[in-house]
C-alpha cells in the first residue's frame, strides 16, 4: 500500500464519518430532545422562548381587561349623554307645546276682540240711520247678522244693552215693551217655531238675597237683544249695572275706550242661566260711544271648555293648561286623547312639575287696570307626557355599546388564539425544516440553492411556460396586428366610459385606434323647430328636452344594437354594423328610427306640461345612408369616437332635405332593406333631392307600421304649416254676465288640456314660494271667511270702472332678513286648493275665444315671458361681490330689484296677470269696440275696454265661493287681498298700448322714475314707482314678446295677427284691409315702440341678460322684416285671400 492510497483510505473513513454524524444530527432532529444542562444554547433559546410567551400572554390578559372596563366606561358615558339628550329634548318639547298654546290662545283671542268690535261698528252704523234717539235704539234682523259672527267671536251669547240715564227710564220700559218683537223676528230667523213670551215690563236686579227686584235709581244698561235668541225672555231688560261683575268691567271698559274681562261668572248669574253645563264662562265687555259719550255695549261670553278645546291638538296629550286670573279664581284642564278634559276648579296639576311651568298673558293688548281682570294661561307637563315623549333609548344604547365591547374583547380574545396557534404552527415548522436542511447542506450550498429557484421562477414568469413555440413568420405578425388592432377598437367601444385622454409620447409611441368597417348604416336625426323653440325657454329647460329626449333614444338603442356615436346640439348620430358585424344593419336601423320617432312624439306632448307652450309641436327629421365608414378613436385631450367618410356626409345630407316627423331613406339604404324583404316599408319619393357633392338623387320615405298595414301615405304624416282656419270676429259680452262652465277642462281640446296642465304647473310652483315666504316671515293670517277679509273682497271692484284702480305706487314689503327660510319644494298645497287652481285656470281658458291671436295660446305665450323674465331678475356681478353672507345678497338683491325678487305674492300676481289679461278678447280692437258703441264700451266709458272686461270677468270668477281654499293661499289678510289687486290691476291694463293718454302717462312716470331720477322725501315710494313701472313694461314686454325672440316665433304670430285682423276686415269690423299698410306698419311698431321699449328692458338693469337677447332679437327681426317682408306679405295675402274667397263661396 503506498502512501497515496493510504491517505485516501482515511479520507474515506472520515467521509464515512461525517455522513454517519450526519444521519445522527438527523435523527436527533426528528426525535424529541431531552434537555439535560439547562446551560447549553439550545437550553437558553427555549428559555427566552417561554418567558415571551408568558409575557404576550400577560399583555394579552391586561388588553383584554382594558377593553372591558373600557365598554363599562363607554355604556355607562353613553347612557349618561342620552339621558341628558332626552331631557333636554323633553324641555324642549314642553316649551313648543307652550308656545303653540300660547300663539293660538292669543290669536283666538285677538279674533274674539276684533270680532265683537266689527260687530259693535256695525251695529252702530245700523241704529244711527234710525231718527230715534238713544237709548231708543234696535238693530234690525239681528239674529241673522249676528249668527255669522258668533262661531267666529268663539262666543256662546253675543248682546247688544243700551245704556239708560235715570230719567230716561220710563220712556225706555215703554219702548222696550213695544218693540219686543225683535225676539219674535229672530226666533223665525233661528228657525224656532215655538211663540216668545213677554218680557218684562220694568228693567231689573236681584236684591241680597236673590229676589228679582226692579231698579229705579240711578243710570241702567239693560240686556236688550241677543243671539242666539233666548229661549228664557225673562232675561231681556235685566240691568246689568246692578251686577257687581258686568259693572266693574264696564266701567274699566269705558275708561279705557276698549274691550275689558269680567271674572269667571258664577252659576246664579242671568248671563250664565242658559249655560246648560255650568261650565266656566267669562264675559267681554266693549262700549259703544257717540261724541265721546258712552251710548251702549257689546257683550260676548264666551265658554272655557270651548275656548281649550279649541287649543287642542293631538300631540298635546299630557299637557295641563291652568286657567288664572287676577281677581283669584283658577280652573285646570289637561289636554287628554280626545280634547282638553276640565278637572275642576283650582291648580290641580301634578306639583312635580312645577319648575317647569310656562306662563302665557292671554290678552296682552288689552291695557290693564288696578280693577281689570287679567287672564293668563299656566302650561305644565306630566308624568304621562314625560313617559311618552322619554324612552328606555339610553338603557337600550348602554347595553349595545356594552355588548359592542363586549364582542369587540371576544373577537380579540379569539382571533389571539388562533394568530398565537398559527405563529407556533409556524415556528415549530420553521425550525424542523431549518434543523432538515442544516443537517443535509453546508450553509452556502443551501444559499445557492435557494437563489437558483429564484432565479428559475423569474425565468419561467418572463417566458410565460417551459417550451416556448416557435417564432411566427412575418404573414402571422401582420394578421396578428390587425386582429390585436380590431380587438382594441371593439374593447374601446365596449367601456362604459371611453374619454380618455393620452400623452403626446403615447400617441407618438402607439398606432392609433382605428378601422374601415364596409358594411353599416348611419343616422342622423334632428329635432325640427328646435332653434325658434329653445329662443323662448331658460337653458335648464333646453337641457330638460334634450336630456329627456337623447336618455330615451339611448335606451332604445340599448335594445335594438345600435351603436350612438355622439349628439351634437339637436343632432343625434347612430350608426349600426359596428363594432360587431350584422347583415341586417339597414333593417335593424330602421326599426330603431321607427321607435324613435313614435317615443318622440310621446315624449314631446308629456314635456308640454313641464316645458310650456309648442313644445308638441316639435318634430323629429331622421336621414338614413348605408355604406363603409372609416371608425376610430381621435386621440388627444377628451378622445372622442368619430365616424368619417363619404357615407356619413351622404347621411347628414339625407337628413337635411327631409321633412319633418319622416324618416328619409337614400337608394343605397331602401335597396338593403327590399333585398331583406320588406319591399313594402317603404314609399319612394314623389320628387328627387339635390345633395352638395352627389347631385340629384332618388330617396325614399320609410313608413310607419300602421302605414305599412294602410298601403302607404308617408308624406301626408308630415307637421306642415297650413292656413288658419277663419273665425268669426265675435262681440264680448258685458263683463258682469255669468258664463255657468261647471265642468270647463272636459270640454277643452287636447292641446289647450296641455297648456292648462303647463300653467297650473308654474302657478302652484310660485304658490308654494307665496305660502313658504308667509310661513318664514310668520305674518298675521285671517281666515279667509273672516268678516273683515269677507268685507274687503266684497267691496273690491264693485265698480265696474276699474281704471280708476290705477295706482301710480303699488307698496311692496319692506326687505327682512329671516334665518332658517321654508324651502318652497317641501311645501303641500291643500289638495282642495290644488283642485280650485286646476278649475280655475281651465275656466280662464274656456272662457277665451276662439280668435287667431288673442287668444289662451297666446295668454300662455305671455306667461311663459313674464316667467322666463321674473327668473332672470338678477344682480350684476359687482352686487354678488359685494356680499359676502347670505344676508347682505338677499339684501343687494332686494334693493337691485327694487324689491321684485322679496315678494312672491308679487310675481304670482304678474304672471296671472298675464294668464287672465286677454280673457273675452273679441278679436277687434278697442276703437273698433268704441266706434260700434257696444255695450261693454259704454260700461267702461271708451277707456281700456277689452283690459278692464278682462279683469272683472278672471275677478269675479275667482271671487266665486268654489275658489275659497285657493284664495286662501293666494293672500291670508287684508294687506295681501290690497296689494294682489292692485298689482292685478296695474299690470293688465299695461297691456293696453294704443291710447295714447295712458301711454303719455306711463311715459311720464318712467322719466320720473329712471331718467329723471326723481327723489322724493320717501326713499321707500322711490323705490316702489321704479318696481310698479318695471312691472308694467315686463308685461308690455311679454305681450309682444313674440317681436323679440327668434324669426320664425316672430313670423308666426305675426301671420295670426294678420289673420285676426283680416277675419275682422271681411267681417266689417275693421275699417281698413291690412294688408295695404302691414309692411310699413310692422316697420314703424318695430322703430316706436319695440326696440324703445327693448332698450327700456336694459337700461332698468334688472333683467341680466335677458334685456340683452331681447334687444337683440328685435333689431334682428326688424332687419329681417325689412329683407324679407313684402315677400312674407304676399304669401299671407295669397293664403287668406284665397280663404276669404272660399269663405265668400259658401
Amino acid at each position: 500500500m503506498t502512501e497515496s492510497d493510504t491517505s485516501n483510505s482515511e479520507k474515506s473513513m472520515e467521509d464515512k464519518k461525517q455522513i454517519t454524524n450526519n444521519k445522527d444530527d438527523v435523527e436527533s432532529a426528528k426525535a424529541p430532545t431531552v434537555q439535560t444542562h439547562s446551560s447549553s444554547p439550545q437550553s437558553r433559546q427555549n428559555s427566552n422562548a417561554d418567558r415571551g410567551w408568558s409575557m404576550l400572554r400577560t399583555s394579552r390578559t391586561c388588553i383584554l381587561v382594558l377593553l372591558i372596563l373600557s365598554g363599562i366606561t363607554a355604556g355607562a358615558l353613553t347612557f349618561a349623554f342620552c339621558q341628558k339628550l332626552q331631557e333636554e329634548n323633553f324641555d324642549l318639547q314642553v316649551n313648543i307645546f307652550a308656545l303653540e298654546i300660547e300663539q293660538a290662545a292669543q290669536h283666538r283671542m285677538k279674533d274674539m276682540v276684533g270680532v265683537i268690535e266689527t260687530l259693535s261698528t256695525t251695529i252702530s252704523a245700523s241704529v244711527e240711520k234710525s231718527t230715534s234717539p238713544w237709548p231708543t235704539k234696535t238693530f234690525s234682523n239681528y239674529e241673522r247678522v249676528v249668527s255669522d259672527f258668533r262661531p267666529v267671536a268663539h262666543s256662546r251669547l253675543l248682546a247688544f244693552s243700551p245704556y239708560v240715564e235715570e230719567g230716561q227710564r220710563p220712556a225706555w220700559n215703554q219702548y222696550a215693551v213695544a218693540n219686543q218683537g225683535w225676539i219674535a223676528e229672530s226666533y223665525a230667523q233661528a228657525g224656532i217655531t215655538e211663540t216668545p213670551k213677554d218680557i218684562p215690563v220694568d228693567s231689573y236686579g236681584f236684591n241680597a238675597a236673590g229676589t228679582k227686584v226692579p231698579t229705579f235709581q240711578g243710570p241702567a244698561m239693560p240686556l236688550w237683544q241677543v243671539s242666539s235668541p233666548p229661549t228664557d225672555t225673562s232675561i231681556v231688560n235685566f240691568d246689568l249695572l246692578s251686577d257687581s261683575v258686568f259693572n266693574k268691567a264696564f266701567v274699566t271698559a269705558t275708561e279705557k275706550k276698549a274691550a275689558a274681562f269680567t271674572e269667571v261668572l258664577g252659576t246664579n248669574n242671568v248671563l250664565s242661566l242658559s249655560n246648560e253645563g255650568n261650565t266656566p264662562e267669562s264675559a267681554i265687555v266693549y262700549p259703544m260711544f257717540q261724541d265721546s259719550t258712552v251710548v251702549a255695549s257689546v257683550l260676548s261670553v264666551v265658554s272655557w271648555d270651548v275656548f281649550m278645546n279649541e287649543l287642542y291638538q293631538e300631540h298635546m296629550n299630557g299637557v295641563f293648561v291652568v286657567l288664572k286670573n287676577s281677581c283669584g279664581q283658577e280652573y285646570t284642564y289637561k289636554m287628554g286623547a280626545t280634547g282638553a278634559q276640565a278637572l275642576g276648579q283650582g291648580s290641580l296639576q301634578e306639583t312635580d312639575y312645577e319648575s317647569k311651568m310656562h306662563v302665557t298673558e292671554l290678552a296682552p293688548s288689552l291695557d290693564t287696570q288696578p280693577d281689570f281682570c287679567e287672564y293668563f294661561l299656566n302650561v305644565y307637563p306630566s308624568e304621562e307626557l314625560e313617559d311618552r315623549l322619554k324612552s328606555s333609548l339610553p338603557v337600550v344604547l348602554s347595553i349595545a355599546v356594552g355588548l359592542l365591547f363586549l364582542l369587540a374583547s371576544a373577537g380579540f380574545y379569539c382571533y389571539d388564539i388562533l394568530a398565537v396557534k398559527k405563529q407556533r404552527e409556524a415556528a415549530e415548522e420553521a425550525a424542523h425544516s431549518n434543523a432538515i436542511v442544516n443537517s443535509l447542506f453546508p450553509n452556502d450550498i443551501r444559499d445557492r440553492l435557494f437563489n437558483n429557484e429564484e432565479e428559475e421562477k423569474a425565468a419561467v414568469d418572463t417566458k410565460g411556460s417551459v417550451g416556448t413555440p416557435d417564432e411566427p413568420t412575418e404573414d402571422e405578425d401582420i394578421q396578428t396586428a390587425q386582429a390585436a388592432q380590431k380587438f382594441r377598437l371593439k374593447n374601446y367601444l365596449r367601456e362604459e366610459d371611453p374619454q380618455k385622454t393620452e400623452s403626446l409620447g403615447d400617441i407618438e409611441e402607439s398606432k392609433p385606434i382605428a378601422d374601415l368597417f364596409p358594411y353599416t348604416t348611419v343616422l342622423f336625426a334632428d329635432i325640427a323647430g328646435f332653434t325658434a323653440w329653445s329662443s323662448v325657454r331658460e337653458p335648464s329647460q333646453v337641457f330638460t328636452l334634450l336630456e329627456t329626449i337623447y336618455k330615451a333614444f339611448d335606451t332604445i338603442a340599448k335594445k335594438r344594437g345600435v351603436f350612438k356615436v355622439e349628439t351634437v346640439g339637436d343632432c343625434y348620430v347612430a350608426v349600426t354594423g359596428l363594432p360587431e358585424p350584422n347583415k341586417d344593419h339597414a333593417v335593424v336601423m330602421c326599426e330603431f328610427a321607427r321607435d324613435c320617432r313614435v317615443q318622440f312624439n310621446d315624449l314631446v306632448k308629456h314635456l308640454e306640461v313641464l316645458l310650456g307652450p309648442d313644445t308638441a309641436e316639435l318634430g323629429i327629421r331622421m336621414g338614413l345612408h348605408s355604406g363603409p365608414v372609416t371608425a376610430g378613436v381621435l386621440r388627444g385631450a377628451k378622445s372622442r369616437f368619430q365616424l368619417f367618410g363619404d357615407t356619413v356626409n351622404t347621411a347628414a345630407r339625407i337628413e337635411t332635405t327631409g321633412r319633418r316627423d319622416l324618416i328619409h331613406l337614400s337608394q343605397e339604404t331602401a335597396e338593403l332593406i327590399i333585398k331583406a324583404g320588406n319591399s313594402k316599408w317603404m314609399e319612394r319619393r314623389n320628387d328627387t333631392i339635390v345633395a352638395k357633392g352627389k347631385g340629384e338623387m332618388q330617396t325614399y320615405w320609410l313608413l310607419s307600421e300602421e302605414e305599412v298595414k294602410n298601403g302607404g301615405g308617408a308624406a301626408k304624416t308630415s307637421k306642415e304649416a297650413a292656413a288658419l282656419p277663419v273665425v268669426a270676429a265675435m262681440q264680448p259680452r258685458l263683463a258682469k254676465q255669468s258664463m255657468n262652465v261647471l265642468d270647463p277642462e272636459s270640454s277643452l281640446p287636447p292641446k289647450i288640456k296641455r297648456l292648462v296642465d303647463w300653467n297650473v304647473d308654474v302657478l302652484k310652483r310660485l304658490l308654494k314660494q307665496v305660502i313658504a315666504k308667509r310661513e318664514t316671515m310668520m305674518q298675521e293670517q285671517f281666515d279667509i271667511n273672516h268678516p273683515t277679509m269677507m268685507k274687503i273682497e266684497m267691496n273690491i271692484g264693485c265698480d265696474t270702472y276699474v281704471l280708476d284702480e290705477v295706482v301710480e305706487i303699488i307698496h311692496l314689503p319692506e326687505y327682512t332678513h329671516v334665518k332658517n327660510a321654508r324651502d318652497p319644494k317641501k311645501i303641500e298645497i291643500p289638495k282642495q286648493a290644488e283642485e280650485q287652481l286646476r278649475l280655475y285656470v281651465s275656466s280662464i281658458a274656456a272662457m277665451h275665444r276662439g280668435n287667431h291671436f288673442h287668444n289662451f295660446e297666446h295668454a300662455s305665450h305671455v306667461m311663459m315671458s313674464v316667467s322666463k323674465l321674473l327668473s332672470r331678475i338678477v344682480a350684476p356681478d359687482e352686487v354678488l361681490q359685494g356680499s359676502s353672507t347670505d344676508a347682505g345678497l338677499d339684501a343687494h338683491l332686494h334693493d337691485h330689484t327694487y324689491g321684485i325678487t322679496s315678494d312672491p305674492l308679487t310675481q304670482f300676481s304678474v304672471v296671472l296677470a298675464a294668464l287672465i289679461h286677454d280673457v273675452d278678447h273679441s278679436g277687434v280692437s278697442n276703437f273698433q269696440l268704441i266706434k260700434e258703441k257696444a255695450k261693454i264700451a259704454t260700461a267702461f266709458k271708451n277707456k281700456s275696454v277689452a283690459e278692464q272686461n278682462s279683469i272683472v270677468i278672471a275677478w269675479d270668477r275667482l271671487m266665486e265661493s268654489r275658489f275659497t281654499a285657493l284664495r286662501s293661499c293666494i293672500y291670508s289678510n287684508p294687506e295681501e287681498l290690497k296689494r294682489f289687486r292692485q298689482l292685478i290691476v296695474n299690470t293688465v291694463l299695461a297691456t293696453d298700448i294704443f291710447d295714447k293718454e295712458l301711454q303719455t302717462i306711463r311715459r311720464k312716470r318712467w322719466d320720473d322714475a329712471f331718467a329723471n331720477i326723481m327723489r322724493t322725501k320717501d326713499e321707500e315710494d322711490d323705490i316702489n314707482r321704479k318696481a310698479t313701472i318695471v312691472i308694467e313694461h315686463l308685461i308690455q314686454a311679454s305681450d309682444v314678446a313674440h317681436t323679440m325672440q327668434h324669426w320664425h316665433i316672430y313670423q308666426k304670430w305675426n301671420e295670426r295677427l294678420f289673420a285676426e285682423m283680416a277675419v275682422a276686415f271681411q267681417s266689417g269690423r275693421m275699417p281698413k284691409n291690412p294688408a295695404e299698410n302691414w309692411y310699413q306698419g310692422e316697420l314703424g311698431f318695430f322703430d316706436n315702440y319695440i326696440i324703445p321699449l327693448a332698450k327700456k328692458l336694459k337700461e332698468c338693469g334688472v333683467f341680466g341678460v335677458s334685456s340683452d337677447e331681447y334687444l337683440n332679437y328685435a333689431m334682428e327681426n326688424r332687419r329681417e322684416w325689412a329683407n324679407k317682408g313684402e315677400e312674407v306679405i304676399e304669401r299671407m295675402i295669397k293664403k287668406y285671400g284665397e280663404e276669404e274667397s272660399a269663405g265668400e263661396g259658401k
